[in-house]
């Protein structure tokens, strides 16, 4: 049951701030998701292997990536980041055109890669570029492009024991790429969907 406050209006979800007092009592590492995921979906566990030093500059807001017209926090598929051009990118990802580089506070920041039963994996993300600040739809296509290099440099290695339970596939086609979370400083993880079904 919901209760309408006829005093205040509702917020548009649209302008909710991402501040929260409780900041410092839950751990940076484990994003505050959102919503359960339907029953072939699941998050790939992202989890540092070490406790990360302590940044003295507040955490940027996160970075979302939604498809057009479907529920948000499901994130866009990556195969579709890669094969689209910049003007199909725009008629599916919501925002594919905002600047999102002025809040990550950095010319060029870590992408780190948490996948079970393989090293942590780091790469770097130009935030600005020549043409300027980068984008929400071509920061979602560095990301995908992490996760090929990614994928190509881990399918010669044997994964460890955790590696049984979220195999490592040749292609992106069971990737969805939800949000990017800063973890400290210029130090950021993706929150990936996995699609057990593809």
């Amino acid at each position: 049951m919901s209760y309408i406050n006829p005093l205040h209006p509702p917020v548009p979800s649209n302008i909710h701030s991402s501040y929260t007092s409780l900041a410092g009592a839950y751990s940076a590492y484990q994003p505050p998701f959102a919503q359960v995921l339907p029953p072939n979906l699941r998050r790939l566990p992202q989890a540092p292997k070490s406790k990360q030093p302590s940044s003295h500059s507040p955490l940027c807001p996160a970075v979302t990536f939604n498809l057009q017209h479907y529920a948000s926090g499901l994130g866009v598929p990556m195969c579709e980041l890669r094969a689209r051009s910049a003007f199909a990118l725009e008629q599916i990802l919501v925002g594919a055109n905002d600047v999102v580089g002025p809040q990550m506070r950095y010319r060029t920041v870590q992408l780190k890669i948490f996948w079970p039963g393989y090293d942590d994996y780091t790469c770097s993300l130009n935030i600005y570029t020549s043409a300027g600040p980068v984008t929400r739809g071509k920061l979602a296509i560095q990301v995908a492009e992490a996760f090929v290099r990614f994928i190509n440099d881990m399918k010669t290695k044997s994964p460890g024991p955790n590696g049984a339970s979220w195999p490592l596939r040749d292609s992106l086609n069971h990737l969805s790429l939800s949000a990017l979370w800063n973890l400290y400083d210029d130090v950021w993880m993706a929150e990936v969907i996995v699609d057990r079904l593809h």
